[in-house]
């Protein structure tokens, strides 16, 4: 993945039109939360799947449609929540910073 992340930077500071740099530098803002937020669990101790520290980040899941069988779709969980990704656009918004209050 740093690798993956090195590669986008470069590509940032490269000449590239102004909708793909935005998308690039919210992907990159994303990636370092992403990543601190999982260094910061693994220094907390979280090793298992039913640990409250993991079931209380938002996770995304391809699974099985329990509506339609035979059919795999995306689903997001936070704690006991369980809801179908439903693919809304929201718009390419630049984000300046991922805090606690900004992440719920």
């Amino acid at each position: 993945m740093r690798d993956l992340m090195v590669d986008i930077v470069d590509l940032v500071r490269s000449e590239i039109p102004k909708l793909v740099r935005k998308t690039l530098e919210a992907l990159i803002v994303l990636y370092v939360h992403n990543r601190d937020t999982v260094t910061e669990l693994a220094e907390q101790g979280c090793a298992q799947t039913d640990d409250f520290d993991w079931l209380k980040q938002l996770r995304y899941f391809v699974e099985e449609n329990p509506d339609i069988p035979g059919q795999k779709d995306m689903f997001v969980r936070l704690t006991n929540s369980f809801l179908g990704y439903a693919y809304e656009y929201l718009g390419n918004s630049s984000r300046l910073v991922v805090t606690p209050l900004t992440d719920r």
